[in-house]
Order: C-alpha cells, then structure tokens, then sequence
C-alpha cells in the first residue's frame, strides 16, 4: 500500500523543534478554528438533536445532548398532521421559479451593462445596487395593493413575482463584478473568428463565469427560501412557505419545541444539500477574481 499520502510526522516533530514559535502560532489558529466551528455548528446540532427527542427529555434541566433514546414522532407529526410537506414544495416553487427567472434576465443584463457602451450604465448600476438598500417593509403595503388589483394576493405566482424583483438587482450586480474581471480579448477573439456578439456571449462568456453565476443564484436562492415576511404579508393557507410554518410552532403560551427543531431541520436540508452538489462552482466563484493575475 502506498503510503505517499501519509503525514510524515518525523518531518512534523522535527518542525515543532526547530521552529517553536511558528509551530505555537499554527496551533493557535488550529485550535481557534476548531472553536469557532463548534460555535457555529453546534445550534445546528442541538436543533438536529431536538428534533428527535421527546418532548420530556426536551424540558429536562440540565439539557441532555448526547446520551437519549431518539425519536422520530415529531417527523411523522409534522408530515400528517402539519401536512408540512406540501408548505415545503411552496417554498421551492417560489424560490426556483424567482431565481430562475432571475438568471435568465440578469445575466444577460449583466453582460450588457458591463461590456456595452449603454447610456447611463453607471447611474442604471447604482440604481440595481440601491434597490437592495430599500427595506422590504417600506413597500409592502403598494406591494399589496398592485398584487391585490391584478388578482394576484394570496399566491403563489404573487409571490414569486415579488421574490423574482427583489432577487434580479442581486444577481445582476453580482455577475457584472465576475464579467468584469474577465478580459475583453477573449470576446475579441471570438468574434474574429466569426462569433457574433451572442455567440461569444454564449460560448465564451456565460462558461467562464458559470461559478460566478452559480455563487449569484445560491445566494439569492437562499434569500427566497428562508424569506419569512414577504410571505407572511402576500401568502395565506395553502399558499404559506415553510418559514410561516415553523413560526407556528410558537404559541403565545408554550412552543413546541420538538416541533420547532423538525421543521427546522427539514427546512435546512434542501439548502445544505444544494450547497453540497455545488460546492466546486461555490468555492470557485466566491473566490473569482480574489488574486490578481
């Protein structure tokens, strides 16, 4: 068995001695990062481990993490009775009708903004970017009224029109930073071997920046699904999203936390399985442009 792989520890040992103060400053950062991992994961893992316990293990003082007989009749509650299932195929509805479209419009938006000379690109770029500073709950009320007079309140196309405005100017701003970074020779070349603009655009352009525009839509897809006022205002029965479903799980005088920790966890798992399928493109597009050639 080869054994190239291997960490060679006599190299290891021998760095630590020869230089203590680096190896002291490596673990530092080790163990701090180490740390902040568990910070961070470990409300995901006590909302996991909530979920399957029963509810009087869940009220018991100190807390049990570890050692528990799991469960799953907060699962099964949560399908039959909360019929959560169906409230979840109401959120990825939205979020992948909004983001879909989202990308069909912004990245060619994208292109044309950053590569064509248009009239007032700067001042049409400043305004995609202020769109995002304007809080949601300042145009709620006309948001409700236009949806209301075309027949649109309580559903879900109403919604995923909302989510698709608010979704473009992210995804447009973003990809014109990944278009930019790339050098116009390449579209030059292209067409000087016959590509048209929307050829080059096409074949040359859209690939390279393919982990940009795969960084773009995660992060507007995760806007849309976890969105929890837009829906609580423009949505209603059978139209709610999963976030209105887990806030019901608060009463005014108890909370179901067992309740409260399935959906939540069902609820993240659409997005950390996404995140997983893509993580190559995430990683590389969320870095794009980072080292200057």
């Amino acid at each position: 068995m080869s054994t190239g792989t291997l960490p060679d520890i006599g190299s290891t040992v021998s760095f630590a001695t020869e230089n203590p103060k680096a190896a002291l400053v490596a673990g530092i950062k080790y163990g701090a990062g180490i740390v902040i991992a568990i910070w961070m994961l470990f409300p995901i893992y006590w909302m996991v481990a909530t979920s399957i316990q029963p509810e009087q293990v869940i009220m018991n003082w100190p807390p049990k993490f570890l050692f528990f007989n799991p469960v799953l009749d907060n699962y099964v509650t949560l399908f039959t009775e909360q019929e959560f299932g169906k409230f979840l195929f109401n959120s990825l509805v939205v979020a992948v009708g909004a983001v879909s479209i989202s990308v069909l419009i912004g990245v060619p938006a994208a292109y044309s903004l950053s590569r064509m000379d248009v009239y007032g690109g700067h001042h049409i770029g400043f305004w995609i970017l202020s769109t995002r500073m304007v809080p949601p709950l300042s145009i709620m009320v006309p948001l409700f009224i236009f949806l209301t007079d075309f027949g649109l309140d309580r559903s879900l196309v109403g919604l995923t029109i909302v989510h698709f405005l608010i979704t473009l100017p992210m995804i447009i701003w973003i990809v014109k930073g990944f278009i930019d970074e790339l050098p116009r020779s390449l579209e030059e070349s292209a067409m000087v071997d016959g590509c048209n603009r929307i050829q080059a655009f096409r074949e040359i352009v859209v690939p390279l920046v393919m982990p940009g525009i795969a960084a773009a839509a995660f992060i507007s897809f995760i806007f849309s699904w976890n969105n929890f006022l837009l829906a609580l205002v423009l949505t209603g029965g059978d139209t709610q999203t999963a976030p209105l479903v887990i806030q019901s799980s608060m009463g005014y005088l108890s909370i179901n936390w067992g309740m409260l920790g399935a959906a939540g966890t069902v609820t993240v798992l659409p997005v950390v399985l996404i995140s997983l399928a893509l993580r190559n493109h995430l990683v590389e597009g969320l870095t794009m442009g980072a080292v200057k050639q």
